[in-house]
């Protein structure tokens, strides 16, 4: 959602504001002027952000439905985004001037714009976000925007008042520069920080390039919060016995545990109850134990200190691959699958995995939410997606109900019990002091009246897909129950009626539309076509972003290391396309032609990909592995950004009929270029790839293009 609204927001700047760019005459001025603006406007929209709960009136931690989050996503961004997709429409008029082809200075300015996201993709992923707030990274910008505008004004045409605007910046710059070392920006993140946690006493907040940890305060309790979510509070017993002991007493003699996320919330405590000789804690984020070790008392951080525990900093998921350990019992405590990322940790392949890391009659526990009295439609299918995945690989699983349903498989048949008078047996053995997790207690959850009806939910027969890596389709289901939290029966309704077929059957009717559109272009069909390819194509390789990026998630089990050279990679594939057609363009005799090759590429692009995925996929060791990790994925973005790079500097030159509309044209074609990227941001990621598969998605993407493709050469036909 925040993509699509950070992209249709430039499509408007672009699109619609660059109409007026062939019409000003102070260019140089209003280019300035947006960048006074800019400076302004970056850390006003991250106050407006984090003062955004209390606007809407939600609570702190309290998950947000989509309606509200893509309202305030379109309020927030709209500023920022339009101003400068009406610059790249505003620059393309400044520069055309510099070249005998208007369509060079486009593809130049194409490629410059690439090469500055690309250096901003670099800076950002490997050194400002280690070692600077948001707050700061956005004055910094703010002071680089100042600064640019003011060279702007003192070189740019002259005018009345120049040099009082020239001194007002150069007063604003140093004000502003001085501010921030006096200690303006610390101030600015600590108002923001309280806007943001209203109610709540923030004893840290810390980046990391895993995302934003918080640990707030409220009576004797500490909350740790990841992006805005919540982990864990500190004490909470219940939830602590619960997604310990649950599992650990369905193990027969657990000695060696795996435990991945969760240790700081008292699930180390509880598993060092039993008389294990190791318990492996993997946790992504080394900033959650920082803290932890930094604001708990002394008594909750007792238990990563002891000897027993190992912490592993490190993707579950790529150390589960890996490790050639062997566990009595793994404990996953991750919470619901409500993204991509953690979706990977409840699919066929993971069990698989982890069938390969446990001794025999291991046993395996996780928690997702569920409802003690009543299963949804959504929610049944949510649960039995996951369960039926689960039942794919081991071959016992039993589900305690409740609020939090929690799922326990094993490798080995008649291991587990839903009988509470034994497993209060084996807690009396055992010698385990529990509060919650006892007779009474153990009675209520595993009643047979609870479990039947359970059961007869989630194992009536309805069709719902296993979850696998390829096709994350209970990532989908997930967002269906989601749905069904906030009153949007519209919504609801919607995404209910998504299924594979009805996917096909609206790409049917969208290439029909795109078929019509191309066909009712009579003498300008060729013209209209390119700008129709533009926006198809814009929509494909946000598609082809997505897919990479995911399956290398899927076959690695990890992507944050390499998140930002695969995103830098396809910048580098853009800005190289961009300037080889810039040198060839003037050596290009039939434009619609070479045009038409870009577009055949773009078809044939998406068939590939599924033919590497396997490949890589099958080859889990040895070089090729390797190869595919550190060379065969960073190079495939490249290839796409190449298309991309020498098709919308074409375009321009074919649909760009006089040189005075180079604004216009220039925003135009940019625009639909944002527009297609929106929506399949808006798409990709949260229906397509869940329901239909990396592979079908690509398919999919293959197919529309391949539509355009057609008319293109129509176009051609109807020209000779």
């Amino acid at each position: 959602i925040i993509l699509a609204g950070w992209l249709i927001w430039g499509a408007f700047g672009s699109a619609f504001l660059g109409l007026l760019s062939d019409r000003i005459n102070a260019r140089i001025r209003v280019f300035s002027a947006c960048q006074l603006c800019l400076s302004a406007v970056l850390p006003v929209t991250l106050m407006l952000l984090r003062s955004s709960r209390s606007f809407l009136g939600m609570s702190t931690g309290e998950i947000m439905g989509y309606y509200p989050m893509l309202l305030c996503t379109l309020l927030v961004l709209f500023l920022p985004c339009s101003i400068m997709g009406f610059m790249f429409s505003l620059t393309c008029r400044i520069y055309r001037d510099e070249e005998k082809i208007p369509a060079v200075s486009v593809a130049r300015i194409y490629v410059m714009e690439a090469v500055g996201a690309l250096s901003g993709g670099l800076l950002v992923s490997y050194l400002l976000i280690r070692y600077m707030t948001p707050s700061g990274i956005l004055f910094l910008l703010a002071f680089l925007n100042l600064s640019a505008a003011l060279m702007m004004q003192r070189y740019g045409e002259p005018f009345k008042g120049k040099k009082a605007v020239i001194v007002a910046t150069a007063v604003l710059l140093i004000l502003g520069t001085g501010a921030i070392l006096a200690g303006g920006g610390k101030w600015f993140r600590d108002v923001s920080l309280e806007r943001l946690w209203s109610g709540f006493s923030v004893l840290g907040s810390k980046d990391s390039v895993y995302g934003n940890i918080t640990v707030t305060k409220r009576g004797g309790q500490r909350s740790f919060y990841e992006n805005g979510l919540h982990l864990y509070t500190v004490p909470d017993l219940l939830s602590a016995e619960e997604s310990v002991h649950f599992t650990m007493l369905q193990a027969p003699d657990p000695k060696k545990v795996l435990l991945i996320g969760g240790g700081v919330g008292g699930r180390l405590e509880e598993i060092l109850k039993y008389p294990v000789k190791r318990v492996d804690y993997v946790e992504l984020d080394p900033t959650i134990i920082k803290l932890a070790e930094q604001y708990l008392d002394r008594t909750d951080v007792v238990p990563i200190k002891d000897p027993r525990v190992n912490i592993i900093n490190e993707d579950g998921r790529f150390f589960v691959k890996n490790t050639d350990d062997r566990y009595d019992c793994v404990i996953i405590d991750l919470g619901d699958p409500y993204t991509a990322q953690i979706n990977r940790f409840y699919t066929v392949e993971f069990y698989e995995e982890l069938k390969r890391v446990m001794e025999d009659g291991g046993v395996v526990g996780f928690a997702l939410t569920s409802s003690a009295n009543y299963i949804s439609g959504e929610l049944r299918d949510y649960l039995r997606s996951i369960y039926l995945s689960a039942r794919s690989v081991f071959p016992q699983v039993i589900i305690i109900p409740g609020d939090t349903a929690y799922f326990i498989l094993s490798n080995k048949p008649g291991i587990l019990t839903e009988d509470a008078g034994e497993l209060e047996k084996r807690l009396e053995e055992r010698g385990i002091n529990t509060s919650y997790v006892r007779g009474y207690y153990l009675m209520d959850k595993l009643s047979k009246e609870r479990i039947l009806y359970a059961k007869d939910a989630i194992e009536e027969n309805v069709n719902v897909g296993l979850n696998r890596d390829f096709r994350p389709v209970s990532y989908f289901y997930s967002t269906v129950f989601w749905g069904t939290q906030f009153d949007m029966p519209a919504f609801r309704k919607m995404l209910r009626s998504i299924r594979t077929e009805n996917i096909w059957i609206a790409s049917s009717f969208f290439c029909l539309l795109i078929l019509l559109v191309g066909l009712a272009g009579g003498a300008g069909m060729g013209k209209r076509t390119v700008l129709l390819a533009v926006m198809t194509t814009g929509f494909a390789e946000i598609i082809f972003q997505i897919a990479v990026i995911l399956s290398f998630q899927v076959i690695y089990g990890y992507v944050f290391y390499k998140l930002g050279v695969i995103i830098t990679s396809f910048m580098v594939g853009l800005a190289f396309g961009g300037w080889a057609i810039s040198r060839w363009m003037s050596r290009i005799r039939d434009d619609m032609g070479f045009f038409t090759w870009t577009q055949l590429s773009i078809c044939l692009y998406p068939l590939l990909l599924p033919v590497v995925f396997r490949g890589l996929s099958a080859a889990q060791s040895g070089p090729l592995s390797w190869l595919g990790a550190n060379a065969i994925f960073p190079f495939l973005p490249v290839v796409s950004g190449f298309i991309g790079g020498v098709q919308f500097p074409l375009a321009n030159k074919i649909y760009l009929k006089r040189a005075e509309e180079m604004g216009r044209v220039a925003g135009l074609s940019y625009g639909l270029d944002l527009l297609g990227a929106c929506l399949g941001a808006l798409l990709a990621a949260a229906i397509l790839i869940p329901v239909l598969g990396i592979f079908k998605t690509c398919y999919l993407a293959a197919l529309i293009n391949t539509t355009v493709l057609g008319l293109l050469l129509a176009a051609i036909s109807r020209r000779e």
